[in-house]
């Protein structure tokens, strides 16, 4: 073997020794980075279930204080100055408006009024109760889960939860019963 090759040999065996090397530590950078995410992850996925419990918590409390603070207030505040409630405002009479009309019971749901249409907003409870008193519903041609995915599509919020518009309501109502009587045929 000539020195030429001699050198060169030692300069493969020099360059494969260095190419391990590289190799290996950039095998433990990435093992490292592995263990790191898998910790933040599960530090992620902790933090995701503790502020779930923390939503469930407050979500109950908000509906105990709702519930309680509802029907025996109303009778006993006349002001029309709206409670401040964090960055949302409550007005007691948001319930039971000047939205319905003279004459008639006061709604025992929220409605509201769209501040860019104007039309009126009802809430979840009005609007089952519109959805209930509608005469196709009375006679049962009304798919209420069908209904139910028709105004998925149109839920906005005014504020205090989800409201839908009025004519929506109807609208999903109709068209739901008109799906149905396709069905019979």
């Amino acid at each position: 073997m000539t020195p030429a090759q001699s050198k060169r040999k030692a300069q493969n065996r020099a360059a494969q020794r260095a190419f391990r090397e590289r190799k290996e530590r950039h095998v433990r950078e990435l093992e490292e980075k592995v263990n790191n995410l898998e910790q933040a992850s599960s530090n992620l996925v902790a933090d995701n279930e503790r502020l779930k419990r923390e939503l469930a918590r407050f979500t109950t409390e908000n509906e105990i204080l709702r519930a309680t603070s509802g029907s025996g207030d109303r009778t006993h505040n006349h002001s029309d100055e709206p409670t401040t409630t964090g960055p949302l405002k409550y007005t007691p009479t948001d319930f039971y408006s000047e939205l319905v009309p003279k004459g008639e019971p006061s709604r025992l749901h929220r409605v509201s009024t769209c501040a860019k249409t104007g039309e009126k907003l009802l809430g979840a409870g009005a609007t089952w109760d519109l959805i209930q008193g509608h005469e196709l519903f009375k006679r049962g041609l009304v798919d209420i889960k069908d209904v139910s995915e028709r105004l998925k599509n149109i839920t906005q919020c005014d504020g205090q939860g989800p409201a839908f518009p009025e004519a929506e309501v109807l609208k999903a109502i109709e068209e739901s019963a008109a799906a149905n009587d396709d069905d019979l045929l």
